[in-house]
């Protein structure tokens, strides 16, 4: 029985395939380019531009679906309308039908990434959150959620995942100057400059307004509540944890 991960090769599908193939488990890529994915791991194509290969993992020969974890495509609106046929098709092909929802806050590694820039040209965290407090969560957390959920199920279905402390991006700065010696500050801006620098880095306007609006939602310590829900997989990785493991990043 085999694990089909949709996305590609994203991070967190990595992590969990690593996590699944130390245990035993088959895995399969669902993947736009099915050439990119490691040479340990088989990979079909399936585009979720293109209904048509939909139906591709559940016809390669030798593998039998028995978990199917789902990434959707970074679409703001219509994420459940292009992802829908495809769960409809999996639930047919599929022997046992079960579900798990994972929401992660804001990932820790978003300042290997998005914020790198500004980090490596100004020394500055570039946000839309002055003063929110946020339990920034790892990638290799999310995947061991995942990975959990796929190889241990769960009756609850529908969890948070947070990580295991609660920071301003203040805080994180701070963490951040002491760990690669160098001075990082936070610099807070309006939503129209966020907007503005997400689309610089070739996200959509409509994306990028989306995702604003969800970070000027965390300036109210919305993500800070989470620690309080019951419904919750706490990860273990500390921001400072991720910074050090990744300190040479700073240095390439």
């Amino acid at each position: 029985m085999s694990t089909l991960l949709t996305g590609g090769t994203s991070r967190i599908g990595l992590a969990i395939a690593k996590r699944l193939k130390a245990a035993g488990k088959d895995v399969i890529f669902g993947a736009r380019t099915p050439s990119k994915v490691p040479s340990e791991y088989k990979g079909v194509l399936l585009d979720w531009d293109d209904p048509s290969t939909f139906k591709n993992p559940f016809n390669s020969t030798g593998y039998q679906i028995a978990n199917v974890y789902i990434l959707p495509p970074p679409v703001a609106f219509n994420m459940l309308e292009i992802t829908k046929p495809f769960i409809d098709l999996a639930i047919e092909k599929g022997p046992n039908i079960d579900y798990f929802v994972l929401r992660p806050t804001w990932f820790t590694e978003n300042f290997f990434t998005t914020q790198a820039q500004s980090i490596r040209e100004h020394g500055e965290i570039v946000t839309v959150v002055p003063k929110g407090r946020i339990p920034f969560i790892a990638v290799e957390d999310i995947a061991q959620a995942g990975f959990e959920y796929i190889t241990q199920g769960s009756s609850v279905k529908d969890k948070v995942i947070i990580g295991p402390e609660s920071l301003t991006y203040g805080e994180v700065a701070q963490i951040l100057s002491e760990v690669i010696g160098k001075p990082v500050t936070h610099k807070a801006i309006s939503p129209a400059e966020q907007e503005a620098r997400y689309t610089s880095f070739g996200m959509t306007p409509e994306y990028a307004r989306f995702l604003v609006a969800e970070e000027v939602k965390t300036d109210g310590d919305t993500e800070a509540a989470l620690v309080e829900k019951e419904n919750k997989f706490v990860g273990k990785l500390s921001v400072r944890d991720v910074l050090e493991k990744n300190k040479a990043f700073w240095s390439s």
